[in-house]
């Protein structure tokens, strides 16, 4: 810009440094409205993400398993007090398992006369009877491993505990490590195909695999047999039946982690999966007056453990439905 100053002509031009600073005002406001846009795209495609999709009715439509099923059948055990038992006097199944089961079921829409009581004593039995489409279900003492998970889906887990081992109050020789249960005159006995029989083998100890815990129950009552080996939940169930007063647990830890209890449904139905895993999270962030794990634990083996497993385990890969979970604290 020129000016007219007393016959000269003077050139106004902005400095150097009134320049740069310009530029780099542009080069700002230009970052900035980039960044703007940027953020405000990347934030529509996360709140699109976010947004609950799927819905329980719209699980129990995905769900091959479910479709069309006026019955649901779940595989259960028959002999472990407290956890899963018949009892022959009342010809009723009762314990922590069975009414976990039921709450299950009713959250998928089915009543107890609705459901189906599949008996599966062993692991075997338990894995086989979702593969040959003999059960929906398994609550059934299943741990979750990578290699079921190969042949079966979990939701859970719905039970944390350890292995224990269970022996004779009146032993001359009680074991206390275990170096002494890898004794070659000490017989063991264990689930045949079970976390805990591979659990022993890991520690150099040899188990008596066997296809039912009642009938390690009885051979530590006869004196065939010097230990029984499981998870404690089940071992506790012992104590609660006739003379097992003359057993007790003892505190050697068998293995280096708890066993993680889950249920099974069957290989590839995603959607039965996730209702499962959805139906036990929802319990554990409801109101504990009203969770049915909860007042399940304490009706049964709760009195008979520590009050350190009275916690409800934090469930794998719960899904997020617009039913619950939308409106629910996260966390």
């Amino acid at each position: 810009m020129t000016k007219p100053y007393r016959g000269w002509t003077l050139s106004i031009r902005p400095s150097w440094w009134s320049r740069q600073v310009m530029r780099l005002r542009r080069t700002s406001i230009t970052t900035m409205c980039v960044t703007a846009m940027v953020l405000a795209v990347v934030a529509a495609a996360c709140a699109e993400r976010a947004a609950p999709q799927e819905t329980v009715e719209s699980l129990r439509a995905a769900s091959p398993t479910l479709r069309n099923k006026a019955q649901l059948r779940i595989a259960v055990r028959n002999n472990a007090p407290l956890m899963s038992y018949w009892d022959p006097k009342t010809g009723e199944l009762s314990g922590f398992e069975i009414e976990i089961a039921k709450a299950i079921a009713s959250d998928l829409g089915y009543s107890q006369d609705r459901i189906e009581w599949v008996t599966a004593t062993t692991v075997p039995d338990r894995l086989a009877a979702l593969q040959a489409n003999r059960a929906d279900l398994v609550v059934a003492n299943l741990s979750m491993t990578k290699e079921r998970d190969e042949l079966v889906d979990f939701a859970g887990p719905y039970l944390l505990v350890p292995q224990a081992i269970m022996v004779r109050r009146d032993r001359t020789r009680r074991p206390e490590t275990i170096a002494d249960l890898r004794a070659s005159n000490m017989r063991i006995c264990t689930g045949i195909g079970s976390t805990s029989e591979k659990a022993l083998v890991a520690k150099g100890i040899t188990p008596e695999p066997v296809d039912t815990a009642t009938i390690c129950l009885d051979g530590l009552k006869s004196g065939r047999y010097d230990a029984a080996s499981f998870d404690l939940s089940v071992l506790a169930g012992f104590l609660t039946m006739g003379d097992a007063g003359i057993l007790e647990i003892l505190p050697i830890a068998i293995a280096d982690f708890s066993e993680r209890i889950g249920i099974a449904v069957p290989n590839g139905d995603a959607a039965l999966r996730d209702l499962a895993a959805y139906f036990l999270y929802r319990w554990q962030k409801g109101p504990p007056s009203v969770n049915p794990w909860l007042g399940a634990y304490d009706r049964t083996i709760g009195p008979y453990l520590d009050r350190k497993y009275r916690s409800q385990p934090l469930v794998d890969d719960p899904p997020v439905l617009a039913d619950f979970d939308s409106k629910a604290p996260q966390g």
